[in-house]
């Protein structure tokens, strides 16, 4: 891991800056497992998002004196964040399409949270714990494969997954209840309750295990009521975009018979729809706070 400047203080020197920010940037790419390699060759390929490439411009920028030292950490900072979001992203849909497709054939479909939970909960915390270890086999940290923290935060983190993409949001009810209405508040509904379980477990597992970080009751509630309004938001457009305009057209108040396949694609869509969404409202929210 890289040095911090609250740990190190702020370099005095030209030369010092410099190598702080080189270091930082090596130690950032050092960290990239498979799913971080891959999300940075596609933002070089596309030319969108920030790359390595337009870190490596932004230190020669310093070097000219075209952007200031703390224009320039948090460039990378940014950077920085922004791939550990995408390959724990990248990860969670993973983990969810799994999870969903595990369920569905071996509990059926239209699943509670007890349900979705003994079905979804193991294979979700086997799947995401083995894309992690993949994840940090694949980087350039020594002894960082088989760390125990993260296999657990793994674990933890891939049974909620497993649980809140298995769980049913009922939004085809909407079709026999024949209101659109129906789809947006089923999915606002399931996000709601899938967002709090999700943050706050989230939060609890990072104090159980970060040395650094300490239990607040006040944090508590803000992760949880955060994490909830936003999957709440997110479940309910999601619900009465996607299932509102494509499932309620032709189909109102008729019960419409699905195969096992098309239920596990339309839930693998929707339910990763929801987490890049989320994602998004998570990240401009971030950058305006």
């Amino acid at each position: 891991m890289s040095e911090t400047i609250e740990k190190i203080g702020i370099p005095k020197t030209l030369k010092a800056k410099t190598a702080f920010l080189e270091n930082k940037l090596q130690n950032i790419e050092d960290e990239q497992g498979i799913f971080g390699k891959m999300w940075n060759g596609t933002k070089e390929l596309t030319g969108i998002g920030t790359s390595q490439k337009e870190c490596e411009t932004m230190l020669k920028k310093f070097e000219k004196g075209d952007i200031t030292f703390e224009e320039a950490v948090e460039y990378l900072n940014g950077f920085e964040q922004k791939q550990e979001n995408m390959t724990e992203l990248a990860k969670n849909i993973a983990t969810g399409v799994g999870a969903i497709a595990f369920a569905t054939v071996t509990a059926g479909t239209g699943l509670g949270f007890v349900a979705a939970a003994q079905a979804g909960a193991p294979i979700g915390a086997a799947i995401k714990t083995t894309l992690g270890l993949a994840d940090r086999i694949t980087n350039n940290v020594d002894n960082d494969a088989f760390d125990t923290k993260e296999i657990v935060k793994d674990a933890v983190s891939g049974a909620v997954t497993g649980t809140t993409s298995a769980v049913s949001s009922g939004i085809m009810k909407g079709i026999n209840n024949s209101s659109l209405q129906t789809t947006l508040l089923n999915g606002a509904k399931c996000g709601a309750k899938c967002g709090a379980i999700a943050g706050s477990t989230s939060y609890l597992t990072d104090t159980a295990l970060e040395e650094n970080k300490k239990f607040n009751f006040g944090e508590l509630t803000k992760a949880t009521a955060t994490s909830s309004i936003v999957s709440s938001v997110v479940g309910a457009g999601v619900g009465a975009g996607m299932f509102g305009s494509a499932e309620l057209s032709g189909n109102v108040g008729k019960v419409v018979d699905k195969t096992t396949s098309q239920v596990i694609m339309q839930d693998s869509t929707t339910s990763s729809l929801r987490k890049i969404l989320g994602r998004g409202v998570k990240d401009a929210a971030a950058a305006v706070a």
